[in-house]
């Protein structure tokens, strides 16, 4: 077959996996991994790569041969994917210049940069004289690939920094792993950090800017591991903006005795949010029933006409009835004493839309270190005994950090 070699760079999970399923029309990369991942079709070879922008990459020279290996003799075309947090000019311009220490100044003929929104795409234009810049929304990526790639001889290795012959070796080893179908391992010692979707769950938190969805991912992350580094929550503040500008995944080790994974989304519908319908792309990557509940996140006592609709807009955003995995999650419980189901019946519109998610819903208190509030909460995920056979009733055991 006549393939495309196509090779996908960045600081991002997520946007790699969103423009090589584009590309290849098809939800082939969902997993959230620090390896390599490698999908085709009937006209692309997809690359995706780990991330090789942290200054603290281990193995960093072994994943560079390891990436030759695997586009050997070379790929038609690099991909650089930009998230929203490094669409300034210097900081495109500082990852371009990484993939040219990487492999050779002769990569920018062979280079696409693809950026999360129109104002970034507009402020860079000027740079198309380098590389090609495109949307990451567009539609015609595949065409994209193709029309560039056409009558061009691949990029070309030379073999200056690393050996031809390490290079033909690994690619033997590779090739012996893919006839016997075992994964390539990643050099941490872990594996292949690839998890069967059908061992895994997902908490998604949904809800509108200044409910509290990360500080109630972090109160989830925390629950048995008070210790954990600001690096390993989300970033959670009081504002009237969104603070979360899009889809972020942090891994529990087996809670209940699965991997779980916990996803903070921004405010999809709010009006300074640039790439709405990139990031509900994402976010659809974990909403698969039966394996995720959906936390609908509101403050109590401020239920507004936004959040009224919100249910709805949604559903139809999505496709799915989510209100069939939903959890309604209020949060500040802490300013509420006692009983407080009768307050919350009595607020009519708040009752209605709880009574559309099957009546489930949980009040949170996100200054409390009680990991028994995010135990009941997780109880309340329908069909939890059978998501969670080895559940254990004990705090100590029902996380491991």
């Amino acid at each position: 077959m006549d393939l495309l070699t196509v090779a996908i760079f960045g600081k991002s999970i997520q946007i790699k996996n969103i423009i090589g399923n584009m590309i290849l029309c098809q939800n082939a990369f969902d997993a959230i991994t620090l390896n390599f991942e490698v999908s085709q079709n009937d006209s692309f070879k997809i690359i995706n790569t780990p991330n090789f922008f942290d200054e603290d990459v281990v193995n960093f020279d072994q994943k560079i041969i390891d990436f030759m290996a695997l586009s050997d003799p070379g790929p038609d075309l690099f991909i650089l994917a930009i998230d929203s947090q490094n669409t300034k000019e210097e900081k495109v311009k500082a990852q371009v210049t990484k993939l040219q220490e990487m492999f050779g100044h002769k990569i920018t003929a062979h280079l696409a940069v693809t950026l999360p929104d129109s104002a970034s795409y507009k402020a860079l234009q000027h740079l198309n004289n380098l590389f090609h810049i495109w949307q990451q929304s567009s539609q015609h990526l595949a065409s994209d690939c193709k029309r560039v790639c056409r009558g061009r001889r691949p990029f070309q290795f030379d073999y200056k920094n690393y050996s031809q012959d390490v290079v033909k070796r690994r690619i033997a080893a590779l090739e012996k792993r893919r006839l016997h179908d075992q994964p390539l391992q990643n050099h941490e010692g872990t594996g292949s950090a690839a998890v069967e979707p059908n061992k895994r769950f997902d908490i998604i938190l949904l809800g509108l800017t200044g409910t509290g969805k990360s500080s109630s991912g972090n109160t989830i992350l925390t629950a048995g591991n008070p210790r954990l580094q600001p690096g390993q929550l989300f970033r959670s503040q009081s504002s009237s903006v969104p603070v979360t500008s899009r889809c972020e995944v942090k891994t529990m080790q087996k809670p209940f005795g699965k991997p779980v994974r916990v996803i903070d989304t921004p405010d999809f519908f709010h009006s300074q949010m640039k790439d709405s319908e990139l990031q509900i792309e994402e976010c659809k990557k974990f909403c698969r029933p039966g394996q995720c509940v959906v936390l609908l996140v509101f403050q109590l006592g401020r239920f507004t006409r936004e959040d009224q609709e919100l249910l709805e807009k949604l559903e139809d955003k999505f496709g799915w009835r989510i209100r069939e995995s939903t959890i309604i999650l209020l949060t500040h419980g802490e300013d509420l004493k006692g009983d407080c189901g009768p307050s919350i019946k009595a607020d009519t519109e708040l009752w209605n839309t709880i009574e559309a998610c099957g009546s489930r819903y949980h009040v949170i208190s996100n200054n409390s270190k009680k990991v028994k509030q995010v135990i009941d909460l997780l109880k309340k995920i329908p069909d939890f005994k059978n998501i969670f056979p080895d559940f254990r009733s004990s705090p100590i055991n029902c996380f491991q950090s």
